[in-house]
Order: C-alpha cells, then sequence, then structure tokens
C-alpha cells in the first residue's frame, strides 16, 4: 500500500515523505493492508473536508466584514429577508395582499439619489461648456472646484447621520465635478495645460483620478469612489500608448493583461481582508466581472494582433500577452481555494485558450495560407493528450487501487478541475480549427458524384479516363488526422466519462476518410481508388463481424460503405460491384450481428438489414438500367426483389419466435428480439422498395395493374403470418382490388358494380372474422362497410339505368340482406338492406305511379294529399306508440 505524498503517519504525525512504507519508521504503525488503506481514504477525506471548512470559514469572515462596515447603514426595507418576506406573501395567498408596495423603500430612494446625481452632473456639465459665459472659462472653473470640494466634503458629516447612500450618492456627484474640473483647469490654461497633448493630458488625469477616487472611497468608507477608481485604473495605459503614437496592437493588449494582474492582484488581496474595508462582497464581484470581462479583452485584442500580423517576429509577440494570461489563469485555477467548480474550470480553460491561440498564431506565418486551421489544431491536439494523459493521472493518484480494485475518491482534486478546463478549451479549439478541413475533405470526397450524370447518361462516358484530375487538399486530411489522433488518445487513455465508443467512433469516423483520401490524393487511377475504398469496406465488416457490439466498427463499415458508393456512382461498372458488394456485406454483418451481438446490436444489425435490401434494389435497378430496360421493366425489377424479402422477412421471424421459447438458440449469445428487429426492418424495407416500383410503373396502366396484383400476393403472404394478418390482409385486398379496377378501366368496363362487389365481399369476409371474434361488436362495424359497398353504388346508378337485370339483382340483394338482419336480429343488414329494397322498389314503381297520375284529374292528388295528412293528425298519438315500439325493437337487435 502506497501512502499519499508527503503525508504525516496518521497515529504520530511523522512526515513520512514520499514512496511506499510498510511502517511509520517512529510509531512502528502499519501502513499496508485493507484496513490501511480504508484509514487512508478516511484521512484524506477528513483534509478534503478541513480544506473546505477553512474555505468556508474564510468566506463568514468576508461576510461579516461586509456586515459590519454596515453597522451605521439605515435598515433597508425589509424585501427578501425570510420572515418579512412570508409575512407579505402568506403561503397559500396567490400574490402580493391588495394594495402592497410594488416598489420598496430602499429601491426608490436609490432611484431618486441616482436621478438626482445625474441631474446634477449634467447640469454642471451645461454650466461648464455652455453656460455663464460671462463668468469666463477661469470663473466657471473657480465655481466648479468650489462645488466640486463641497460635495467631496459632504460625505462625512452624511456618514456620521447615517446616510450611508446620500454620501454615496454626493461622493459620485463630487467625482463627476473633478472630471469636470479636469476639462476646465486643460480649457481655462491653468498651469499652460492647454498647450499639452490630450490624450498625454488625460491619460496623466486619469491615472490622478483612479489614485484619488480609490485613495478618497478607503477613507471614507464608501464603496462608488473605490469602485470608480478601480474601474479607472483601465484607461492611463491605453491613453498613453495612443498619445505616444504606438500602433502595435500587442502592446495594447499587454496594456490590457497588465491591467488584469493588478485586478487580480487587489481582487485577492480583498478576500483576505477580514475587516471588509475594501468594499465588501458585492464589490468584489463586480470587480471580478470586469476583471474577466477586461482579461477576454485583452486576450481578443492580442489573438487580433497575431492573427492580422504579417511576419514571424509580430505572430511571436502575441506571447507576451497571451502567456501572461495563461499564467494568470493557471495560478487562479490552482491557488484560489475559494473559486468555486465553475470558476476554477474556466480559468484553466482560458489559460489552455491564450496558450493555443499564441501557438498556433505561431505556426500560422509558418505554414501556407489554406493550413491555418492545421496551425491552430496541431497544438490543440497536443494539448488534448497531454491533458487527458494529466487528468488520467490525477485520477489514479486520487483513487488509489485497493486490494486489486479501485477507489472512488471522495472530493474532485482541485488539479483534476483545472485539466478538465483544459481538456474542454483543447477539445474546442481543436473543433474550431476543423471547421475548415471538414468540408474541404468533404467537397473532396464527394467530386465523383459530380461525374454521375454524365456516367449514367445513355452515351456517357467512363469515369476511368478522368485518373489523376482528382483534386484532395492536404490540409484537409491532415486536419482530419488530428481529430481522429485526439479522440484516439482520449478513447485509449480513458479520462473522461464519455457514452460507450463515442470516442472511438469519432476517430474511425474522421480518421477513415483521411485513408480513403489517399489513394487520390497520390495520384492514384481511379479503379485503384474504387479498390482501396472497398477493401477498406470488406475490412470494417470484418471487425463487425467479429465485435458486433463494437460502435467503432459500425462507424466505420458507414463511412467505407458510403464513400465507395458515392465514388463508384460515377462509373457503371464500379457501381455495379460495389452495389453488390455492400448488399452482401450488409446482409451478413446484420445476420452476425443478430445472432452475436444481441439485443445491445439489434438497431444496428435493424439499420444493416434496410441496407442489404436497398443495397439489392438498387443493384437490380443499375443493371436492368446498363442492359437498357425501359422504366416500367426497372420498375418490375425492384418489385421483385421487394417481394423476395417476404420469405426472408418470414425465415427471420420464425427463427426470433423459436429462440424465445427456448430461450437460448442454438449458437450461444442469439436474442430473438435482436433477430425480430431485423426482421422488421426487411419487411418495412421491402415495402418501401415496393412503393418506389409502383411509382415507377404508374405511366403504363397495364403494367402498373400487373404490378398490383404481384404486390397483393407478396402481401397477401405476408398476410399468412398471425402477427401481420390483421393490417397485411387489408393490404393485400386493397392491392388485388386496385389491380382489377385497373385492368376493368382498360377493358373499358364502367358497371359499377364490377368495381365494387370485390371490395365488398372482401370487406364482409373481414367483417364477419371480426364479429366472430368479439360476439359483442357492433354489427354496424362488422357488416356496415360491406353493405354500404355493395348496395349503395347500385342504389345510385339505378337512376341511369333502363334495364331490368339491376334492379332485379339489387332487390334480391336487399331482400337478403334484410331477411338475415331479421332472422339474426343485426341493426346494419336489416336498415340497410330495407333501405334498398325500399328504394329499388320505389324506381321499378315511379313509371307505374307517373302514368296513374297522367290518367287522374289534377285535383285527385291534392285531395289525397288532404286526406293523408288528416289522417296523420288523427293516428298521431298511435303511430308514436308504434314508433317506440320500434325503436325499442331494434335496440334490442345488436
Amino acid at each position: 500500500m502506497t501512502s499519499p505524498h508527503a503525508a504525516p503517519c496518521p497515529d504520530c504525525g511523522t512526515d513520512l515523505g514520499p514512496g511506499p512504507h510498510a511502517r511509520c519508521p517512529h510509531c512502528r504503525l502499519p501502513l499496508t493492508g485493507a484496513d490501511a488503506a480504508a484509514l487512508w481514504q478516511v484521512v484524506i477525506a477528513l483534509r478534503a473536508l478541513d480544506e473546505q471548512r477553512g474555505a468556508m470559514l474564510l468566506r463568514r469572515d468576508h461576510l461579516l466584514a461586509g456586515l459590519r462596515a454596515r453597522r451605521d447603514v439605515p435598515d433597508p426595507a425589509p424585501v427578501w429577508g425570510a420572515p418579512a418576506f412570508v409575512a407579505r406573501h402568506p403561503v397559500g395567498a396567490g400574490g402580493p395582499a391588495v394594495g402592497a408596495a410594488e416598489v420598496s423603500g430602499r429601491s426608490a430612494q436609490t432611484v431618486l439619489l441616482v436621478l438626482g446625481g445625474l441631474l446634477v452632473s449634467v447640469a454642471a456639465l451645461v454650466f461648464t461648456v455652455v453656460s455663464w459665459g460671462r463668468l469666463g472659462i477661469a470663473g466657471r472653473s473657480a465655481v466648479l472646484f468650489a462645488l466640486t470640494a463641497v460635495a467631496l466634503v459632504l460625505p462625512s458629516p452624511l456618514r456620521r447621520r447615517r446616510l450611508t447612500a446620500t454620501a454615496e450618492a454626493a461622493a459620485a456627484v463630487g467625482l463627476g465635478f473633478l472630471v469636470l474640473d479636469c476639462y476646465a483647469a486643460r480649457a481655462a490654461g491653468l498651469g499652460g495645460l492647454d498647450a499639452t497633448d490630450g490624450l498625454g493630458y488625460w491619460a496623466g488625469a486619469t491615472a490622478l483620478l483612479a489614485a484619488g477616487s480609490a485613495a478618497y472611497g478607503w477613507a471614507q468608507r464608501l464603496r462608488f469612489p473605490l469602485a470608480a477608481g478601480f474601474l479607472l485604473t483601465r484607461l492611463p495605459a491605453l491613453l498613453a500608448l495612443a498619445a505616444a503614437g504606438v500602433e502595435q496592437v500587442q502592446a495594447y493588449a499587454a496594456a490590457m493583461v497588465a491591467g488584469t494582474v493588478l485586478d487580480t492582484v487587489l481582487l485577492v488581496g480583498a478576500e483576505r481582508q477580514a475587516d471588509g474595508r475594501l468594499g465588501g462582497p458585492i464589490l468584489r464581484r463586480a470587480g471580478a466581472g470586469f476583471a474577466v470581462v477586461w482579461a477576454l479583452s485583452g486576450g481578443a485584442v492580442a489573438v487580433l494582433g497575431s492573427v492580422t500580423a504579417s511576419g514571424f517576429a509580430g505572430a511571436l509577440a502575441a506571447w507576451g500577452p497571451l502567456g501572461v494570461l495563461a499564467g494568470l489563469g493557471t495560478g487562479v485555477a490552482l491557488r484560489l481555494t475559494a473559486l468555486p467548480r465553475e470558476g476554477r474550470l474556466a480559468a484553466a480553460a482560458g489559460a489552455a485558450v491564450a496558450v493555443l491561440a499564441a501557438a498556433g498564431g505561431t505556426l500560422r506565418p509558418l505554414l501556407p495560407a489554406d493550413w491555418a486551421g492545421v496551425a491552430y489544431g496541431l497544438p490543440a491536439t497536443l494539448l488534448v493528450i497531454g491533458a487527458g494523459a494529466a487528468l488520467r493521472r490525477t485520477a489514479e493518484r486520487a483513487a488509489e487501487p485497493v486490494d486489486g480494485r479501485a477507489v472512488e475518491p471522495v472530493v474532485e482534486p482541485v488539479e483534476g478541475q483545472a485539466w478538465a478546463g483544459v481538456l474542454a478549451a483543447a477539445g474546442a479549439v481543436l473543433g474550431l480549427a476543423s471547421l475548415a478541413a471538414v468540408p474541404r475533405a468533404l467537397a473532396a470526397a464527394l467530386v465523383p458524384l459530380g461525374h454521375a450524370p454524365a456516367a449514367w447518361a445513355p452515351d456517357g462516358g467512363s469515369f476511368r479516363d478522368w485518373q489523376a484530375s482528382w483534386p484532395v487538399p492536404g490540409s484537409a486530411l491532415v486536419g482530419l488526422v488530428l481529430i481522429a489522433v485526439a479522440a484516439g488518445a482520449l478513447a485509449v487513455l480513458r479520462a473522461v466519462r464519455l457514452p460507450a465508443g463515442v470516442a472511438e467512433a469519432v476517430a474511425v469516423v474522421a480518421g477513415l476518410p483521411a485513408v480513403l483520401l489517399i489513394a487520390p490524393a497520390a495520384g492514384l487511377p481511379y479503379g485503384v481508388s474504387m479498390g482501396w475504398a472497398l477493401l477498406l469496406a470488406v475490412l470494417a465488416a470484418g471487425a463487425v463481424a467479429l465485435r458486433p457490439g463494437l460502435p467503432a466498427a459500425w462507424a466505420g463499415l458507414g463511412v467505407t460503405d458510403a464513400l465507395a458508393l458515392t465514388w463508384a456512382s460515377a462509373d457503371r461498372a464500379a457501381t455495379i460491384t460495389a452495389l453488390g458488394l455492400c448488399t452482401v456485406l450488409a446482409a451478413v454483418v446484420a445476420w452476425r450481428a443478430a445472432v452475436r451481438g444481441g439485443a445491445s446490436a439489434a438497431t444496428a444489425a435493424a439499420v444493416a438489414a434496410v441496407g442489404a435490401v436497398v443495397s439489392l434494389g438498387a443493384e437490380a435497378a443499375a443493371v436492368g438500367d446498363t442492359v437498357g430496360l425501359a422504366q416500367p421493366s426497372l420498375g418490375l425489377l425492384l418489385l421483385g426483389v421487394a417481394v423476395g424479402t417476404v420469405p426472408v422477412a418470414a425465415v427471420l421471424a420464425r427463427r426470433a419466435g423459436t429462440e424465445t421459447r427456448a430461450e437460448a438458440g442454438a449458437e450461444a449469445g442469439t436474442d430473438g428480439s435482436a433477430l425480430r428487429q431485423v426482421s422488421w426492418a426487411v419487411e418495412g424495407a421491402g415495402c418501401a422498395l415496393a412503393a418506389v416500383a409502383l411509382a415507377l410503373t404508374a405511366g403504363t396502366p397495364g403494367v402498373l395493374s400487373f404490378a398490383l396484383a404481384a404486390a397483393g400476393v407478396g402481401a397477401a403472404a405476408v398476410a399468412l403470418r398471425a402477427d401481420r394478418r390483421a393490417v397485411a390482409g387489408g393490404v393485400a385486398t386493397g392491392l388485388l382490388l386496385a389491380s382489377s379496377w385497373i385492368r376493368l378501366a382498360l377493358w373499358g368496363v364502367t358497371t359499377p358494380e364490377a368495381y365494387t362487389l370485390g371490395l365488398a365481399a372482401a370487406a364482409l369476409a373481414v367483417g364477419h372474422l371480426r364479429y366472430r371474434r368479439d360476439p359483442a361488436l357492433s354489427s354496424w362495424a362488422g357488416y356496415g362497410p360491406g353493405l354500404g359497398l355493395g348496395l349503395v353504388p347500385s342504389v345510385l346508378a339505378l337512376g341511369s339505368d333502363g334495364h331490368w337485370l339491376r334492379p332485379l339483382l339489387l332487390g334480391a340483394g336487399a331482400l337478403a340482406a334484410t331477411v338475415v338482419g331479421v332472422r339474426l336480429r343485426l341493426q346494419a343488414p336489416l336498415l340497410l338492406g330495407g333501405g334498398a329494397l325500399l328504394l329499388t322498389a320505389g324506381h321499378e314503381l315511379a313509371p307505374t305511379v307517373v302514368q296513374v297520375l297522367g290518367l287522374l284529374p289534377r285535383w285527385v292528388p291534392l285531395a289525397v294529399a288532404g286526406l293523408l295528412l288528416l289522417a296523420l293528425g288523427a293516428g298521431y298519438e298511435q303511430r308514436l306508440r308504434d314508433a317506440r315500439r320500434l325503436r325499442e325493437g331494434l335496440r334490442r337487435l345488436r
């Protein structure tokens, strides 16, 4: 058991120093074994807790010091204090009480003081610059100096009267007057100031104002003057550089970084003060925020100067400010114990970005113009590897193995947090640098795709004639390699907690395209590049077959297949070869993944199965187009592939059912659920191919009718499976009916029954099966659709038909439906059949009725109608009773 570095003995406190120790040299305490290891973990945990307790005590002292400094401040109106808040907003009240003040007294006071101070300052500015011209600038300056003295003296008696906020406002007005005093002094030519350079004068003036404001705020214990002095320290150096005529961007960046260093020193000093005289927590947080903003601004200026530098010397000058920022961020991340984890990560990340910006800016002038991404990506890759290794070592030291098992650390080490920030920043810079490499590599990989239309034209040429004109930028290849190396290093180091296989997959996705593009980059012929791509596809498929659960292997297979098919599209022979090979590879890996990979590789196996079916369909289309088949014939070829997936899916489903029932397959590791997903994938891909095939034959009705019939037969074969019967049976019926309709239309058949009776019969058969399985099913749901399809079109056709056959057959069918409804007490056949029978009878009696009405006098129909109305009125009550009886009888039917 190895003790912590330079750790004291847990018993006597003797410093053990580095290295393993079996016993304490002073008290002979055993330091090996499980008990000693557990004791060391407890000691480490207690040490971390002591550090946290020290930080919390320091924080308590800061807060307490701030509160002590406000002992003479008037009590603010209770807004956020817990008792006052609960009293103003009782639980369950649903909002503030009626009449409650919307603005607290403290807020109103602040608004009034701020507005008053601004108005006084504006008035003084107008007075100094514009008004009271009769006094002259000297007279106005004298008046302004007097007002400044009064404003700066007022805070002292105001604080004694415990009017601290008013004292802050008076001090703010006094500082504003001081700025105007500086302007008035130069305008009046006091001491020959009007002869000085403007920028130089204001550089000195702002320096004096910063120092004086800070000293005044310190002496008066006022926050605003102290904060103003803190902020004004940024301006003198920049103004002095501008006054001196300095044009180098790095000089301004150095000045801003120097201000950041000063900010950090002041803030660290403020954190260590216990009496609160440096302004309290609010001022410290504001100062820290401004220091961060100023550091980012200085870093941005330094990076801008590095990017725009015309030579190596200009880029090298960026190391000054950026190096200081890097050191500052590192020190803050490692030494500022009170810093939260997020702040430590941000500080370390900022330091890493500064180093990478300086390193990339130094390499950029040494490389060609299009290699700028590589200039920044190379140091980022090295830093990713270094940070990952350091993070791994830190984690190993924090969790020392005990009896061969790793122990989870109680507290994350400070250096671990810092290295995590460095790793995140380096990865982000590498990602940004790759934005230039990835599009260029993608454009190079897709070059053959632009020649596909010419190759597949009827008189197209061969892509092989265009051998060495495949441009591949070297910077793109190197950029992809850098991403692959960084991701591979993280995968090997296991320094960060990522989902399984993510880093390996990223390495493969970035590295394989670079490896594939080596052939065209070297000027090799198209055939050699194509063979290289197919070889890597075979190797990737072998990796998947050996390790079906490895995400990186699947990623490699997807990349190589996609690029191989893309490159092959520029040549007919290459396309046919690549599609055939990809079909075989996809089918093999789909089967191996489903059988060997189990549930973990089920989704990938299903995707591979879809790829196999689609590749086979594309292969059929490519071969058909090459031999000169027309579009409808190509559709039939695709339909043949789609129908061929039916038995394959059935075999896979049967195998899945066997594996599920046996709970173990003939081969170790088989999984019925994975095979079932592959079966669904094959079936779904077949359906998609069938849809494409039908679309290709849509322009030729005869071929479309045949295609629909073939698709219907395939769907009927699918319906033989119990788990597909309901859906596939309906689809098969619809396809076969559509095929028959198209054929009838081609034969010139216009009789509606030829189109509807087949569908009606199928609907009645399906409804009867449903009704037998579920006796509680309504007759409208079971038989209504079929009866409606069989009767309604024929009833509508009666009006245009003068022949006797349709009414006879329709009446017979309606009578049969009515009798069945009465016999079986079913509502739908009774009402639909009876209604159709009544309409048919009316249609047949209509000519006779019209003839009879033509023989009678005209008054007879009117008399009959009147008598009918009288009869209706006289027997209304009886008819209502009869209607109720009929309704009850129908309700008893199903």
